[in-house]
């Protein structure tokens, strides 16, 4: 984490999602402060946010938050970041998928095609997104395969961030 702390780094951290935090001690990633930087101008306006990769804490999963993971962490941060946005989110653990006041969830396997379009064929998903982020399986192989089937969902001027190409620390997150 970086000294130069954001509102988004307090709202993260508080919801336990791994993308940032104020206290430094905690912080596994950084991206906050450059999450802040490129939507502060932005985050009162009336969005579709969608994030891919909930953080499942199913052990057995790979690319999982630990067993002590929150998943959804980041949705909720969203949420609150982005007070007047419809926040969207997807996952390949049915388990953790739920629907409430502030997001919505969806099944997918980023690594299917099929999967990908049956995902983005729903209702709710019919409207293209502002922002996409893809935090998913953090494979290079499932990172292109849900870009090149998904890139056509994001707006003119929109957002496509893939976090964690490649990582290999993937069961990081403990609380």
């Amino acid at each position: 984490c970086s000294s130069d702390l954001s509102p988004l780094c307090e709202i993260m951290g508080r919801n336990r999602s791994d993308k940032g935090s104020s206290d430094i001690t905690r912080c596994w990633h950084n991206y906050t402060t450059a999450y802040h930087a490129l939507f502060k101008d932005i985050r009162m306006d009336k969005l579709r946010v969608f994030e891919l990769g909930l953080g499942t804490n199913n052990t057995s999963l790979p690319s999982n938050m630990g067993a002590n993971g929150r998943p959804c962490a980041s949705l909720y941060g969203w949420s609150e970041y982005f007070p007047n946005s419809a926040i969207f989110g997807a996952d390949i653990d049915r388990d953790i998928l739920y629907n409430n006041d502030k997001f919505r969830t969806y099944y997918c396997d980023q690594t299917n095609p099929e999967a990908i379009k049956a995902m983005w064929d729903h209702p709710d998903l019919a409207e293209n997104f502002d922002i996409i982020v893809e935090d998913g399986l953090h494979q290079y192989e499932a990172n292109v395969c849900f870009f090149e089937n998904s890139i056509h969902k994001l707006n003119p001027n929109g957002w496509f961030i893939i976090e964690d190409i490649g990582n290999s620390n993937i069961n990081h997150f403990e609380n």
